[in-house]
């Protein structure tokens, strides 16, 4: 009969124990950097729909400006027809935010559109709504006189004294090049993802997919948040069946819902790419390790089994410290152990250099809002005092709306490499928001926390930015001495400083002292 020899068994060992530990790593590995993407995607997709949302709310707006512009002269000379369609006329070519205008009287009958090959004149209004309600209203999707789907905002008509003469009305043709498509089309550019804009009836007013334009939508749980909600994040499966991680944000004006989602699916491919090179930079040192397990394991015993113990908690703190207290006692057994050893700093180095990942701004390198709670929970139960800094550059959406997103996002990398430089090595700055930063100071008194904001703020207005010039920023600063106060209250303290900083003129520091904020003027 057949015996298993020692070498081989030890092999086997090895084997199986290298095996289950990495498959244990990796699990959990995956695991933490599944939810951190997930995270990560949600909060970008609300933040985008937020933003188209705000975009969408402000053109609406502007629109509604020009009706009522173009309203008020027509009160003057509502008896003018020929007037009137040269107003009308004016109005259609003076952008493209509108497909066709028309005018109609108190009854709803059309007494003058543009354009004229309509043939609406004499025609009554298909939706009555804006003569009942006589104000500013922006319409559900619905089919106009003309046939087409369209979104109709009017603006009531008055003369001089008040009195109700009709309204002026511009439609948006959905099944057309308009501004809707211009906005949302323009700045919706990533790669996997879709957005679609829905109106109170549950009609697609916009999709990534222009067939799908018009289309009512009943079932779906993602439209459901965002007619009932401002804004927030969802993840769910859309009208195809599909799980998606979904951003959404409510248009005040037209009480419209935007909806910004991508497939979980496609999220998770990046992490399984990241798994798969991890995988593959592990084998060469697999195959070194297992090559001389198997040179030495005929003269291998007791230290073998300390080592075997040892390499099934590959991640442990201590883990190589008490792989080299192990004596080995002969040559073969303590190249094993260097073997060994290496291995455990190479697992430990790959998912620590995962754990930075998951912890860093992919933009600027500087920590997260998850590394910044991780930092103040650990001087939470330490008791150890700190400097907090909330900082905020000035005027950031108009760099953004002057020169573009890629000029704003350098100004981001700019901002964030000043701050490394003014800092020391202990301090922790992070990006919490679009150009919000936190930086927090360990053991810094609050003069020295208010010496640093004032560096930190001469350097950048001093440092010109490609494309941008010289931008500005403004700081509060906060101290927390300890278990007095919570930290929250604190962080809010900063950011309440910061905010009076904006209010008294920008580009400066605001800090606190006995409990009252103090600025601390600019230089000269």
């Amino acid at each position: 009969m057949h015996k298993l020899t020692l070498r081989t068994l030890i092999l086997l060992f090895a084997l199986a124990s290298a095996i289950a530990t990495l498959i244990n790593a990796f699990l959990v590995t995956y695991t933490v950097q599944k939810r951190a993407l997930v995270e990560t995607a949600l909060e970008s997709n609300r933040a985008y729909a937020a933003k188209l949302a705000e975009i969408i709310n402000d053109n609406l707006n502007s629109d509604l400006a020009r009706l009522r512009y173009s309203a008020t002269l027509m009160g003057q000379s509502f008896n003018d027809p020929a007037q009137m369609a040269r107003e009308a006329r004016r109005l259609l070519h003076q952008d493209s935010s509108f497909s066709s205008l028309l005018i109609a009287d108190h009854e709803g009958v059309v007494i003058a559109a543009e354009p004229a090959d309509l043939n609406i004149t004499g025609k009554t209004l298909r939706s009555l709504d804006p003569l009942v309600e006589k104000r500013p209203l922006v319409s559900p999707a619905f089919f106009s006189i003309a046939g087409n789907l369209v979104v109709f905002l009017s603006y009531p008509i008055r003369n001089d004294a008040g009195e109700y003469l009709g309204v002026i009305g511009g439609t948006i043709h959905l099944n057309k090049s308009n501004s809707l498509h211009d906005i949302i089309g323009k700045h919706f550019h990533r790669d996997a993802s879709s957005v679609y804009l829905v109106d109170q009836s549950r009609r697609l007013l916009y999709h990534t997919d222009p067939d799908r334009i018009g289309e009512q939508i009943n079932d779906n749980a993602i439209i459901d948040a965002a007619l009932n909600s401002d804004n927030g994040t969802l993840q769910a499966g859309n009208s195809q069946g599909i799980e998606m991680l979904a951003g959404y944000a409510r248009v005040p004006q037209s009480q419209w819902g935007i909806v910004v989602q991508q497939p979980l699916h496609n999220v998770l491919s990046t992490l399984q790419e990241l798994m798969h090179r991890l995988i593959i930079g592990m084998i060469p040192m697999c195959v070194i390790g297992l090559s001389l397990i198997w040179w030495v394991a005929s003269r291998i015993s007791r230290p073998l089994r300390k080592l075997a113990d040892y390499a099934q908690q590959p991640d442990t703190v201590d883990n190589i410290q008490r792989i080299e207290q192990v004596d080995a006692g002969y040559y073969e057994a303590v190249q094993l152990k260097r073997a060994l050893i290496t291995g455990v700093r190479l697992l430990q180095t790959r998912i620590g250099q995962l754990n930075v990942q998951a912890q860093s701004d992919a933009l600027t390198g500087l920590a997260n809002r998850r590394a910044m709670d991780e930092t103040l929970t650990l001087w939470q139960e330490t008791g150890r005092p700190f400097a907090v800094l909330a900082a905020d550059i000035d005027h950031f959406k108009r760099i953004n709306d002057q020169f573009g997103h890629d000029v704003g996002d350098l100004t981001l990398k700019s901002v964030a490499t000043s701050l490394r430089q003014c800092l020391r090595s202990a301090d922790l700055p992070c990006r919490v928001g679009g150009e919000e930063f936190l930086i927090l100071l360990p053991d810094a008194s609050l003069a020295v926390a208010a010496d640093v904001a004032e560096r930190i703020r001469a350097t950048i207005a001093a440092t010109p930015i490609e494309g941008a010039g010289h931008v500005n920023i403004s700081l509060g600063v906060a101290h927390w001495h300890g278990h007095q106060e919570t930290q929250s209250a604190v962080l809010k303290r900063a950011d309440e400083l910061l905010y009076t900083a904006k209010r008294t003129g920008r580009n400066r520091v605001v800090v606190q002292k006995a409990n009252t904020p103090m600025e601390v003027p600019e230089p000269g």
